[in-house]
């Protein structure tokens, strides 16, 4: 709301409430407000409760005076707390990743306070999943997921592959740290994956090729998605078609990655095993910003 909020503001106020969907959550916030009119305050009044909870919308209120009778309340999770975190299975955990994507599409993210967040969470952190995901600038989890802060850890390498390091981050974001789900996102046009397909095509190292002394390991965990079949495919293709093989490659890395983590870390294999976590595999498409499941959990 407007630093003065005059009765002028009533008529825009009351046609924002009628475009709000049955069953959504509404937040009102104050907090830059000096003045409400007092038609005003009764509208905010009336909508929160009597037409709200007849139209099943939750509503939030935040910032206001203790003179306008207001109760300040926040009626949804904007951050991960430890009572989050405990009650949450690995399901819900994904589906709720699943619905910040939703949300993240659609231009509807959650309107979070983050001063309070800093606040909120600087005594703790509660994570409710540990990301893996590439480095690319267009595929940063907290915003594609529209998560806040302490909501998940964040691991990030080139091409989401796996190394000791990577295996002892995600370790402690389930084992020490509470996370529920694991989640591995490789994304379509992936830099690393094009890279180590036409390093695969031309038979040259990373290093030869762009002169990046520690490029290799990177490229060579990614090489295990592309087999001769795939050399082929690309020898035979025309320049509109290296996109689909790349990002089939990457999909296939995914899933390597996924694997490799089950087979390699018996602390995360074991968590899963016993329902503690979900491992899943999954891509995200820099086109639509759409994330799509590929390799559910086993467990």
């Amino acid at each position: 709301m407007a630093n003065q909020v005059t009765f002028l503001n009533r008529g825009a106020l009351n046609r924002v409430f009628d475009e709000i969907q049955d069953g959504e959550q509404v937040l009102i916030d104050a907090s830059q407000t000096d003045y409400i009119d007092p038609d005003v305050r009764h509208l905010i009044h009336e909508f929160d409760e009597i037409t709200a909870p007849a139209r099943g919308i939750t509503v939030s209120l935040i910032g206001f005076k203790h003179d306008y009778e207001f109760e300040n309340k926040v009626q949804y999770v904007d951050y991960s707390s430890r009572d989050v975190q405990e009650k949450m299975s690995p399901a819900q955990a994904l589906q709720l990743m699943l619905d910040g994507n939703e949300r993240f599409q659609s231009g509807r993210q959650i309107s979070r306070n983050l001063g309070r967040q800093v606040s909120s969470t600087a005594g703790g952190q509660f994570p409710i999943a540990v990301v893996l995901s590439c480095i690319d600038s267009r595929t940063p989890a907290e915003l594609i997921f529209d998560m806040g802060l302490g909501d998940i850890f964040s691991v990030r390498v080139a091409g989401n592959v796996t190394s000791p390091q990577v295996l002892g981050s995600m370790e402690y974001g389930c084992s020490q740290a509470g996370s529920k789900l694991l989640l591995v996102v490789g994304h379509t046009r992936c830099g690393a994956v094009t890279a180590a397909v036409d390093l695969a095509c031309s038979h040259q190292s990373a290093t030869e090729a762009t002169g990046c002394e520690h490029i290799d390991s990177i490229v060579d965990e990614v090489e295990h998605s592309i087999g001769d079949s795939i050399i082929e495919r690309v020898s035979k293709s025309q320049a509109d078609q290296k996109n689909e093989i790349v990002d089939d490659v990457a999909r296939m890395n995914v899933q390597h990655t996924v694997d490799k983590i089950r087979e390699v870390s018996t602390v995360l294999r074991n968590m899963e095993i016993n329902r503690e976590i979900a491992i899943v595999g999954a891509m995200y498409d820099v086109s639509t910003g759409q994330v799509d499941v590929i390799t559910p959990s086993i467990a």
